[in-house]
Parts: C-alpha cells; structure tokens; sequence
C-alpha cells in the first residue's frame, strides 16, 4: 500500500514552489542577503558576492582577451594598461560565426530598430525574456519608444542589432545590441586632468529566449557582435553585469528611494518594521513638491542650453576614472534631450540666465508578475537618475557646495518623478557622486550589485562607492570613480 502522506503528485510540487515565489517576493534585503549567504555556505562557496566559479570554469571568457580575477592578461607576464590584445581589420572575419556548427535550425537576423515590425519583436522578446529578479516575480516592462531611444545613439553602425531566428518559423529568440561610446580612462600615474580616449562601444540587451537557455547561445551572440564591431575599426567594450565575470573593474551597489511607499508595501516591494506603523513609514517617504526658489529657476533642458551644460558636463566628468566623454552636439543631445515617458531633464538658471546646474532621468517600469508569466498584475514606474552635473563641482569647496547643490536638486526631481510622473520608485547606484545625497534623501541599499567591465582594455579596479567591512557588512564611501551610467 502506498504511503499518502509520503506522496506528492505534480500538482502539490507545483503549488510548493509558488508558495516559495510567493515567500521570496516578501523578503526584505536584509532577510534576502541572509538567505543568499545561507545557501552560499551551504554549497561551500566562499562569498556571495566573489565568483561561483574558478577562472578555468570560465569556458568562453577564458579564451577572451579580459584580465583573470588575479589580474593577469592573456599572453603577457605583466599586465600594461591599455589594450590586451591588438589586432587590424584586415584580420578580422567577413563571415558571420557559424550557428550551424553550435545549434541546427536558427540564422543570424539583421535588425532596424526604425523598422516598427522589426521594433515589436524586439520589444516583445525583451519583455518577455530579459532580466527578472530572484523570484521571477518582477520584470522590466520596456516601451518602444525607450528602446528606440537607448539603441539609436548617433554613430551607431546598422549591423550592430543583431538577433538569432528560428528558420522554420522566423521567430526571434536572441538579441544583443551595441552603441557607440567614447570613454576616458585615467590610469595609474597619468595627472589627474589626463585620460586615455578609448574609442568603444556598450553592450546591451543580452537576451535569450528562456526555452532555450541551455544552448549556450550567448557567447555565440558576444562573439558575433565582437566581430562586427571590430570591423568598424573598434576593440574595446563597456558592458555591465549582476553576476561576477572575470574580471569587474568596479561594483556598484543598487539604491532605492520610495516615492510611494503604500503601493510598494501593497505589492511586496518593502516590508513593514516590526513595531512601525504604515503611517510612520509614509511619513518617513513623504517627497516635498517643487517649489520656486528665490536664486534660481527649473526649466526643461532644450538645445539652446547645449554650450552651457555640454561645458559643466566635461568639468564633471573629470571627477571620475571612467568618464563618459561626449564631443558631438548630435550626440549630447540625443541623449539629454527630453522625451514623454523615457527621459526628463532639466537645467537650473540664475537670476542672470545662466546655466548652474543640469540633472536627468529615465523612466522604465517593472511589471509584477502573478502565477502566470504572462499575468501582469501590477506595474511599478520606476525612475532611475541618469547624468547631472553642476558649476560647483570644480570649485575650491567643490564636495561641501556639491553636496549641497545634489541635496537640493535630488529632493526636486523626486518631487517630479512622484507628482508630475507618478512614478512609484526612484533608483540609483554608488555611482558618480551619488553618495552625497544617498543617506539624507533617504534612500536605502538594495539587494542588487552592478558590476562593471571592460573587453580587450587592462586598468586597475576602481571605487565602485561601496566599501565591503566584512562578509555581509558594506559602507557607501565619499564618492565613486565611475561616471559612466549604463541604460
């Protein structure tokens, strides 16, 4: 006879791993951190946060020209900094990478993201397939008009969309993206008002459909859009990560600010502190209107201010090691200029019209998913800074004006991002200067690090804003190396 109170058929299966992603949705990053820590203990790894694997494990990123965790480069005995590896077009491939020989019936696809048929399956593939959290409970609910606008940065050859389709039914499964970016990098032992131009490129939208996760497609798309971008005359590459790659150059950790702390708490965003009350925690999140100030004036960046703010932009910039150096109008404005949904940016002007002060940033939402993948049952609207910069950040005092002017500026635009946007959240990372006002505007750590790095480029690590006391103990440092911010 069988034992029923031993047996457990699909459907019991089935409902004890909801009940699971139910649970994980409700943790809060303290409950989330402990847990990951316990389960990394429990497979004898040495830290949740150092990688699960040796670099020899690393199959495809060993044989690519990216420094071990050790800091030593492919075919070198001392690592310089600079490139690794150094190749001519002439001795790149014409000829795409062969699918045939990795996975029988798909084709390499050419995509136009100004194609609108072609737009809304790229669209569809990401927000069905891209990046979710832990629980798969929430995922990035990306708009075409965002995606147009993060994938069509000037500059931006037509064969860097490239995408992997079923032959039989043309339906596309896999995507990666690059645009075109120039960098600034200050090594060691260069002065501090010098960097080495690094004509490059960031990789974005790594997407794989899930059914077909275990055919290892992703290298073969990296090494795809390696070759053509290569034989644009460009080797080097900027490309961000939640997991730990050989190797970062730096890590950044995630923050959050609550605009509207009663529907996060509503949707298991946030938990409620034992002997806290709902009203409490709405008192504490409550975000001020923007009010008029007496000394100057908010207004909505145009491309009339674009000698003023493209001039402040470069002094900012060369607080950091890895600086976004943009040197088109085109460009600047492009990706600066205000657009319904995606982008807000504004300028601060003094009595006198002049420009003090510039601030952006972007609006992508999170869909909260229910029992099906397809069942949306909420959608979070998210805002994420994006670039600033300010008259005092090259000053005698610049860290104590600066600090004041972001305090400032940073209270205004969650009062934007809440009242005129709705929005429900507002993100940032250690990043830039951003530690400045993470405490005093009340945003509190994330579960989530970024890490940052570099293909075919060797420079030391750099300060990430975050400073690890011990396993699971991190402090915010005063300020950041890292002045590029990723879409």
């Amino acid at each position: 006879m069988v034992d029923q109170k031993k047996s457990n058929s699909e459907e019991e299966k089935f409902d004890q791993f909801k009940k699971l992603q139910e649970l994980l949705a409700q943790l809060t990053t303290e409950q989330y951190e402990s847990l990951k820590r316990k389960h990394a203990e429990y497979m004898n790894k040495k830290d949740p946060d150092e990688p699960a694997k040796s670099m020899e494990e690393f199959l495809f990123w060993k044989t690519q020209p990216v420094p071990s965790f050790d800091g030593k480069v492919p075919n070198a005995e001392k690592p310089k900094f600079g490139a690794i590896e150094h190749k001519k077009v002439s001795e790149v491939s014409t000829t795409p990478v062969n699918l045939s020989e990795n996975i029988d019936g798909f084709e390499w696809s050419d995509l136009n993201i100004n194609n609108e048929s072609e737009l809304n399956e790229i669209h569809t593939l990401l927000n069905e397939n891209y990046i979710e959290d832990l629980s798969s409970t929430m995922r990035f609910a990306y708009s075409k008009e965002f995606l147009r606008w993060a994938m069509s940065l000037p500059g931006t050859d037509p064969s860097w969309l490239v995408g992997i389709r079923v032959k039989a039914s043309r339906k596309l499964v896999a995507f990666i993206s690059a645009v075109p970016i120039q960098l600034g990098i200050q090594n060691p032992g260069m002065d501090e008002d010098k960097v080495d131009k690094v004509k490059s490129v960031e990789i974005n939208f790594l997407c794989v459909h899930k059914k077909l996760r275990s055919k290892r497609l992703a290298p073969i798309l990296i090494k795809e859009i390696t070759r053509r971008v290569n034989l644009t005359d460009i080797w080097q590459a900027l490309y961000t990560a939640g997991i730990v790659l050989p190797r970062p150059i730096s890590t950044c950790r995630y923050t959050h600010r609550p605009l509207n702390w009663s529907k996060l708490y509503d949707v298991g965003f946030v938990d409620l502190p034992e002997g806290i009350k709902e009203s409490q925690m709405q008192e504490k999140y409550h975000v001020k209107k923007v009010t008029e100030k007496k000394d100057s004036s908010l207004v909505p960046f145009e491309p009339k201010y674009y000698d003023e703010v493209s001039v402040l932009f470069k002094a900012q910039q060369k607080r950091y090691k890895l600086q976004h150096l943009i040197n088109s109008k085109e460009e600047f404005l492009h990706q600066f200029s205000p657009r319904k949904d995606v982008l807000k940016s504004f300028v601060y002007l003094n009595d006198e019209g002049k420009v003090t002060d510039f601030i952006s940033y972007y609006i992508l939402p999170f869909n909260i998913l229910g029992e099906s993948e397809v069942d949306v049952v909420e959608t979070l609207k998210v805002a994420y800074l994006y670039h600033y910069c300010s008259d005092c950040a090259d000053t005698l005092d610049n860290d104590r004006s600066l600090t004041a002017r972001l305090n400032e500026i940073i209270q205004d635009m969650l009062g934007d991002a809440l009242y005129n946007e709705k929005c429900d959240l507002f993100n940032c990372l250690t990043s830039q200067d951003n530690n400045l006002f993470i405490e005093k505007q009340n945003f509190g750590m994330g579960s989530g690090f970024l890490h940052f790095y570099l293909f075919n480029y060797y420079t030391e690590k750099m300060n990430g804003g975050i400073e690890k006391i011990s396993k699971d103990n991190w402090k915010l440092q005063d300020k950041s190396d890292i002045g590029v911010v990723m879409i």
